[in-house]
């Protein structure tokens, strides 16, 4: 009876394993990290240090949160996970908005010299950059990504 009750209890311990896999969503961090570079370097090269640092700043302020989120979103899988896979989510998405608010006001509130516009082109280029670069990411549950 005692072995009974142990391996019930190991039963309910056990994680939940699924053969899902988890869809190359890193890749869009990446690109976003790439689109961040290459605008910061062009601002640089084009105008000025100023403008450079502020876009950068605003491609970081998009790409950290979603960092973020990405980590929390996919972080389960499977039917048997569904609960933890919401929460995730939830989790995820208000996590990044209090992310970015703060991201957002502490640049806002510290750095001294900051060009506003700049900040704010740089986190509406890199944030589209993730969402274009979504939808190039080819993803199969199975596995069998294209």
């Amino acid at each position: 009876m005692g072995d009974l009750i142990s391996n019930e209890k190991l039963i309910l311990k056990a994680k939940f394993v699924t053969n899902l896999k988890t869809p190359p969503v890193y890749k869009v961090i990446v690109a976003q990290f790439i689109a961040t570079s290459i605008l910061a370097t062009a601002s640089l090269l084009l105008l000025d240090e100023v403008v450079a640092f502020s876009a950068l700043l605003g491609g970081l302020i998009s790409v950290l949160p979603n960092s973020y989120f990405v980590f929390q979103a996919f972080r389960y899988q499977g039917a048997r996970n569904a609960d933890k896979v919401v929460k995730g989510f939830v989790r995820g998405e208000l996590g990044k908005i209090g992310i970015t608010i703060a991201l957002f006001a502490l640049s806002f509130t510290l750095v001294e010299n900051l060009n506003e516009i700049s900040l704010i082109i740089g986190f509406i280029v890199v944030h589209f950059a993730g969402v274009i670069m979504s939808g190039f990411v080819g993803y199969s549950p199975a596995g069998n990504n294209t």
